[in-house]
């Protein structure tokens, strides 16, 4: 089963958004820790600390995986911002 932990800063970002977009994100999580299917998780290439992306409409989750099991959300945001 795939768990997510928020790193402090990240929380703080995912704080700021709007509601709907907090729901959005909070379902697909809730979704994927149901699952031992991590398809709709990519991989990043050079993007160190990162290692994976997880795309929830026009939003990104930056993750960095943990261990077989889990995964820190290290960064999110836009889709036009995030990977600057």
């Amino acid at each position: 089963m795939t768990s997510f932990v928020f790193t402090k800063e990240a929380k703080k970002i995912f704080q700021k958004l709007e509601s709907a977009v907090r729901y959005r994100i909070e379902e697909k999580l809730r979704e994927l820790q149901g699952q031992h299917d991590e398809r709709s998780i990519c991989m990043l290439h050079d993007a160190a600390p990162a290692t994976h992306r997880l795309r929830v409409g026009d939003y990104r989750l930056i993750l960095s995986r943990k261990d077989d099991d889990s995964f820190f959300i290290i960064d999110l945001g836009h889709r036009s911002s995030i990977y600057r």
